[in-house]
């Protein structure tokens, strides 16, 4: 979907056009919504704009510029991909709302916002001069991208627009009408929202912990499936084939090292995997999902047996993870094992060295039987 941008006024305003910045922000103020602001690359006056008019505090919970590279990616969780992306904005929002969650104890009237930008810079710079505005509640996921033209515009002017954008969007959010900043001709902003259905909003609040809705047990090949490749096509079949069962895709919206999944992602995802059986579900450890899929069988990798049987998932405790596969144990789920390469080597289940405890619970197969050495990760890197 495409917003219609109107160029009347450089000022935001609402509908009177006599309307200054300050009044707009007074009215943001004076909603029951309460935010926190993650931005980088461009966009931060916005929160000074925000601060300098009276009434901040009933709406700005907290704002960061995790600006260095490596401060990104410590908010993050993760290092991006790229940090000018609508990923990365949507990644910041998320985790802003995740933050105002927190400082509230609460979900109801709060949002996140991030931002990312690729501004004029002082150095040589590939690809367009572009921002990404992402906004996320407990509800839906906004995303906001505008390149804009570097021929025209300095950094400074590119400043300014990014921060009455961000403005702009967070006054749409409140129920506040605004006209947006003046653009150039070319120059439109595309927005994508999804408002999440009440099974996806209260798995991401956690009341839910998945969208199953059928009997256990069942067999369930986790992962993050982006994108789907030939690899995991072929396991589904295997799998199917001995398992004399249906397999079910299963995607948790939060992991161990990554960013928790909103709803435009979840979305996404959906879409590229309309062939199979999915869930979603908030179980990051195989601990926790042995607890939500009782006597189910896991379909994974030896990758990912090595981190079940790594205690440094475990805060570094053999007792920690020694109680974990007990849960897995009593929980009786099983694991039917893929070979994969690990380093530089392909490692079957045979290669493995497992706690007894949890070598008990696996099936292997292999290498004769399967073998593809893919990955969703490479298929991403050579798409940008």
């Amino acid at each position: 979907m495409v917003i219609n941008i109107t160029q009347d006024s450089p000022d935001i305003s609402s509908d009177n056009p006599n309307k200054s910045k300050h009044q707009l922000i007074s009215e943001i103020h004076g909603t029951a919504q309460r935010c926190v602001l993650a931005i980088t690359g461009g966009g931060s006056s916005a929160i000074a704009d925000l601060l300098a008019v009276p009434g901040a505090s009933a709406t700005v919970l907290e704002a960061t510029i995790p600006y260095h590279a490596q401060a990104l990616s410590r908010y993050l969780g993760e290092e991006p991909e790229n940090s000018a992306i609508a990923g990365t904005a949507r990644g910041l929002a998320m985790t802003a709302w995740l933050r105002a969650r927190e400082l509230t104890g609460d979900s109801r009237n709060i949002f996140g916002l991030g931002a990312s930008s690729a501004l004029a810079t002082n150095r040589t710079r590939k690809g367009q001069d572009r921002c990404h505005i992402a906004i996320q509640s407990a509800t839906q996921t906004i995303e906001v991208n505008l390149v804009m033209d570097k021929l025209i515009r300095q950094r400074s002017d590119e400043e300014r627009l990014i921060a009455e954008l961000i403005l702009h969007y967070i006054a749409g959010y409140c129920g506040i009408e605004s006209k947006p900043p003046e653009l150039l001709p070319g120059e439109v902003p595309e927005e994508r929202h999804h408002q999440a259905s009440s099974t996806w909003s209260e798995l991401l609040m956690g009341s839910r912990l998945s969208t199953f809705q059928g009997e256990h047990p069942i067999v369930i090949f986790p992962g993050a499936f982006n994108p789907i490749h030939d690899g995991h096509r072929e396991i589904v079949q295997q799998a199917e084939r001995i398992l004399k069962d249906r397999v079910y895709l299963e995607i948790s919206i939060q992991n161990v090292d990554k960013p928790t999944i909103d709803f435009l992602e979840m979305y996404d995802r959906q879409q590229s995997l309309v062939n199979y059986p999915l869930i979603f579900s908030c179980a990051s450890t195989f601990e926790e999902k042995s607890r939500i899929f009782p006597g189910c069988t896991f379909i994974v990798g030896t990758d990912t047996m090595l981190r079940i049987a790594d205690k440094k998932y475990y805060g570094d405790s053999n007792t920690r993870m020694s109680a974990a596969i007990a849960e897995m144990n009593r929980h009786k789920v099983g694991f039917l094992v893929f070979g994969r390469t690990v380093g530089e080597h392909f490692l079957t289940l045979a290669d493995l060295e497992l706690p007894p405890g949890l070598s008990q619970l696996c099936r292997g197969m292999d290498e004769d039987a399967f073998r593809l050495d893919i990955s969703s990760s490479e298929i991403r890197r050579t798409r940008q």
